[in-house]
Formats: structure tokens, C-alpha cells, sequence
């Protein structure tokens, strides 16, 4: 966590709770049903979509614990491309 921890984790964003909605988000958006003694869903949403600013392309992604259609907890990620491998889509000559 960045430097203003103790905030995160005065409104509860655990370790433990931004690990869990990292692992609702890979199983992608929409709204997923949990097991949980506060929460019995967590919807995973696009918080804004891919954006080229200085030739960096990023977007955000948003992870809410919610009680019934009431979020409870907001958990946001940032993506940005960091590399790619495959085949050459050109040769040269």
C-alpha cells in the first residue's frame, strides 16, 4: 500500500481485503457472488476506460464489496501495459 496506509486501512482496506478483490478482478466484470460474513456480492466494474495520456495507455478498474446493491467497500485498480512477446508481424528486408 502507498504511503497514506493508515488511512486505507482506517476504512478497512486490509492487505488481505484489496488481495481478495484482485482476485474477483481476474475473474473479470460483472457481478460475482461471495461467501462472507459482511458482504454477499462484489461487482467489478470498469472505472474508466483505456486512455493514451504521454504515449502510456492505461485504465481503471473498480472492485465493490457489496451488501445486497449497496457497496460497502471500493477497492480501485489501475492497469497500464508494461511489454508483450510473439511472433513478428513484419519482417525486414
Amino acid at each position: 500500500m502507498r504511503d497514506d496506509a493508515t488511512v486505507t486501512k482506517r476504512i478497512g482496506l486490509t492487505p488481505i481485503l484489496v488481495r481478495l478483490a484482485w482476485s474477483y478482478l481476474k475473474k473479470g466484470l460483472g457481478r460475482h457472488y461471495i461467501e462472507h460474513s459482511e458482504y454477499d456480492n462484489v461487482y467489478v466494474t470498469e472505472l474508466y476506460a483505456w486512455t493514451v495520456v504521454e504515449h502510456e495507455g492505461q485504465a481503471g478498474l473498480l472492485v465493490e464489496f457489496c451488501k445486497g446493491r449497496e457497496p460497502l467497500k471500493r477497492v480501485e485498480f489501475g492497469a497500464r501495459f508494461i511489454g508483450g512477446k510473439g511472433n513478428p508481424a513484419f519482417r525486414l528486408v
